[in-house]
């Protein structure tokens, strides 16, 4: 949990930036709602190799 966390401190204008961009396109056509599920798994898979258990950024 602590690596979601520290992805959402750094990265959440983007994750918003992206919900309204998704929101805002999918009124003009349905494919953009497709950026929501996209979005989540980006979001998950981005903890996943950025962060260690604990939070802290694995670096290079």
């Amino acid at each position: 949990m602590a690596r979601f966390r520290a992805l959402i401190k750094e990265t959440w204008w983007l994750w918003i930036l992206f919900a309204a961009f998704g929101a805002g396109m999918s009124f003009l056509h349905p494919v953009f709602l497709l950026m929501f599920p996209i979005s989540i798994f980006t979001f998950f898979w981005f903890a996943y190799i950025r962060y260690d258990e604990d939070g802290d950024f694995k670096g290079s």
